[in-house]
């Protein structure tokens, strides 16, 4: 419920927009296409700090039982993104599975140049 509030209120903030998914988005939807749902997480954290940690990559556990409810992941949208410094942006997406969708939200934080997701959570 407090996600679905904070969304809506979000949606009234009009100096988020719609727009760029970054790097670790677009490359974790194409490797959850090729490759199924740890593909997803591993190339999503690719970079991060937390890359490689197992509590991590316990996640693609949770994206294989929405499967088995939702079917098969289609895509995604970006709903928002905000640049909070130079350095840190915040994106909300939702992933399009073929009976529903899920609402997620990622940390970007840029390291030389280059944008890693620092954490991140999704929920049906």
């Amino acid at each position: 419920m407090k996600l679905t509030i904070g969304i809506i209120l979000l949606l009234l903030i009009p100096t988020l927009a719609a727009s760029d998914a970054g790097t670790p988005l677009e490359r974790a939807s194409e490797a959850y296409l090729k490759n199924g749902a740890e593909a997803f997480i591993i190339e999503l954290m690719k970079g991060s700090p937390l890359e490689g940690e197992k509590s991590v990559a316990t996640q693609s556990n949770n994206l294989r039982q929405i499967e088995d409810y939702y079917g098969k992941y289609i895509d995604y949208d970006v709903v928002l993104q905000k640049n909070l410094t130079d350095k840190v942006r915040i994106v909300y997406y939702v992933m399009n599975y073929e009976k529903s969708p899920v609402f997620g939200v990622a940390n970007y934080y840029k390291i030389d140049g280059d944008e890693v997701v620092t954490s991140f959570n999704f929920n049906t």
